[in-house]
């Protein structure tokens, strides 16, 4: 059948029970570009197809009506302040966001009228009702807000129920990446349930379900939640270092993922300062808004580090002995099997770690420092213990003699991204 065969028999099935737009929606594809509101008007006046391009560039006056087959007159209501439009445009009003992206769900019943028609009336050039709504009420509610449409990472989903008259919105993830220095030891970088309840509350942990009271975590989350009203927080940070280590220089990177924030937009050079005020065990730096898209990569970036360290050696220790260490591990290959300590959270295996450089100075008799520089990954307590041969070389084997490592700071990550762009 042409086009106007196809025209024929939709009017027969439905004669004045079909709107304009719905009429005009089921040759979307022919006229591509077109309102479909105009084609439906254009198609019920045409008696010739060669009529159809001309008669398309003219303004039409639209055929809703209240009563359609096919939408159940949604598009003649649109704009009523009662519509669930309207109850779209109040609900948005109660979120700050640059971009959406509209969904709708349509009775089932509108559902099978619409493809009984594609049935009889062999219509394959059709743009479905729910498309055509939400193009139609993405296009209006961008217009009427300023906000743009984003199909791949929208701020905010809006989904227009046209079976239960609702709205329903769902909220993502606002992204905030920055650096962290840690200036006390005994604090975790996130969150750590209970051992004993597993989170659940217990007298071991004074019924707050948590290991340590607090985290890097939950010290950087705390100003950030409250700020854009978020409903909850996950932390992503680039590694982490020992609860008993220190984060200095440049700091670690991280991403805060703020679940559900109400707001989006705020200062966040004032935020820094906030964060910083709050607390002086944790202090962050260069904020920056982020995607989901950086967290992977944030967690697929391996980053090499360089480390301060004390270590206590049992017996005397030399200036002789530490020349030779220094020599020994320049650029040096370790073999690490996971850590006696960690071995109950880590798959036992052997992992190849390099050691860049170690630079020692002697403090007294038996303890000295040294800035060690390795590839991501290595275990340093180990490298200077042995871990009872699990690592190898060590120092204690380089040595004769145990070694153990007293205190240990991160003096730096090293974030290839950040070399790149200085």
């Amino acid at each position: 059948m042409n086009v106007l065969e196809k025209r024929d028999k939709i009017i027969e099935l439905y004669g004045d029970s079909i709107c304009d737009i719905c009429l005009g929606r089921q040759f979307t594809q022919l006229y591509m570009g077109k309102e479909n509101g105009r084609i439906g008007s254009v198609l019920r006046q045409v008696k010739t197809e060669d009529q159809i391009e001309a008669l398309l560039a003219e303004d039409h006056d639209l055929q809703t009506g209240d009563y359609c087959k096919l939408c159940n007159g949604i598009f003649a209501h649109m704009n009523d302040v009662d519509s669930l439009y309207g109850k779209l445009l109040k609900k948005a009003k109660a979120y700050e966001y640059n971009n959406f992206l509209i969904g709708t769900v349509i009775p089932q019943e509108l559902q099978d009228e619409e493809e009984k028609l594609w049935e009889k009336a062999g219509i394959e050039e059709t743009e479905p009702l729910k498309k055509e709504l939400n193009r139609v009420i993405g296009k209006k509610f961008a217009q009427e807000t300023g906000k743009i449409a984003e199909f791949e990472a929208p701020d905010i989903n809006f989904i227009v129920d046209f079976r239960s008259n609702g709205v329903d919105v769902s909220v993502n993830s606002l992204f905030i990446k920055g650096r962290y220095t840690k200036h006390v030891r005994g604090i975790p970088q996130t969150k750590w349930p209970c051992r004993t309840c597993n989170g659940s509350g217990c007298k071991k942990c004074d019924f707050t379900g948590k290991q340590y009271q607090e985290s890097v975590e939950e010290l950087v989350a705390k100003v950030p939640l409250l700020k854009f009203e978020a409903m909850g927080e996950s932390y992503h940070g680039q590694g982490r270092e020992d609860i008993d280590a220190l984060m200095l220089g440049e700091g670690r990177p991280f991403i805060l993922e703020l679940k559900k924030p109400r707001l989006r937009f705020t200062d966040l050079k004032k935020l820094e300062e906030e964060i910083n005020a709050s607390t002086d065990k944790v202090q962050v730096k260069n904020l920056e808004y982020s995607t989901k898209k950086e967290v992977r990569e944030l967690k697929a970036e391996p980053s090499d580090k360089t480390y301060q360290v004390i270590i206590k050696v049992e017996g005397k220790i030399t200036n002789d002995e530490l020349e030779k260490l220094t020599a020994e591990f320049e650029n040096k290959k370790l073999d690490q099997r996971t850590p006696v300590r960690v071995a109950h959270r880590r798959a036992d295996k052997v992992r190849q770690r390099k050691i860049y450089y170690v630079k020692p100075e002697l403090i007294d008799e038996s303890t000295f420092k040294a800035e060690i520089k390795t590839e991501a990954g290595t275990y340093v307590k180990e490298l200077i213990s042995g871990d009872e041969g699990r690592t190898k070389p060590s120092f204690s084997a380089f040595l004769g003699k145990q070694c153990k490592c007293e205190e240990l700071n991160v003096a730096e990550v090293h974030d290839d991204k950040k070399n790149e762009k200085e």
